[in-house]
């Protein structure tokens, strides 16, 4: 629902300033884990969350090396 969509989406973009206001670039492996750690959920949640992230731009690419993700537009 909308109303939950808006909840997971601060709710991500918190766990988002949390985990890069500790690094600036991070792999996808080690961002499934940092979110399995933080918010206490199974990798393919983790993983699902991801998706999500990468979608509403919480969470980029970066353009100048594709393993890495950077925080977006938050």
């Amino acid at each position: 629902s909308a109303a939950s969509d808006v909840y997971k989406r601060q709710e991500l973009v918190s766990v988002a300033r949390d985990i890069f206001g500790r690094q600036t670039h991070i792999t996808y492996i080690d961002l499934c884990e940092q979110i399995q750690q933080i918010l206490d959920v199974k990798e393919r949640t983790a993983k699902s969350y991801i998706r999500f992230m990468r979608e509403k731009d919480i969470i980029i690419k970066d353009p100048s090396n594709q393993s890495y993700f950077m925080i977006g537009s938050i």
